[in-house]
């Protein structure tokens, strides 16, 4: 699932010492996403048919129903956390966050990937993962 906020909500700027500090956080948030994910795509995919006048089954699909939407409300506030602690999802699945920088005038994106132990690349807003750079200068 990828998430692309509109470029007005970026607004948080953090320094890249911030955006470390944020990782652990960032890291265990981000599982958790990516278990509630798997989780809902598995519930997407299930077939449920209920025949009229059988009670026992629409009572079993009101809980199935409130289980999906329970873990769809968990689903976001997971990333409502995450989006406070100034991060943007850009890839549950593969586990992609960019966190906004100012550097010599301008905005870029440090970006880290779920299980990378520090955040050593960025990129231009225009650019994408695959336009990351090693960190040197942003220091």
């Amino acid at each position: 699932m990828k998430y692309a906020p509109k470029k007005e909500e970026l607004k948080k700027y953090l320094s890249l010492e911030e955006a470390e500090r944020t990782l652990p956080a960032v890291d265990g948030l981000l599982r958790d996403l990516q278990a509630l994910q798997k989780t809902l795509t598995l519930l997407e995919s299930v077939e449920i048919e209920v025949e009229e006048e059988q009670a026992q089954q629409l009572s079993q699909l009101t809980k199935f129903n409130k289980t999906f939407h329970k873990l769809s409300s968990e689903f976001y506030e997971k990333l409502e956390q995450l989006e406070q602690l100034g991060c943007m999802v850009k890839d549950v699945e593969q586990g992609l966050v960019d966190f906004v920088h100012r550097f010599e005038g301008r905005d870029v994106f440090l970006c880290w990937r779920l299980s990378e132990e520090n955040s050593h690349y960025w990129h231009e807003r225009d650019s994408e993962f695959a336009g990351r750079k090693k960190i040197f200068n942003l220091r």
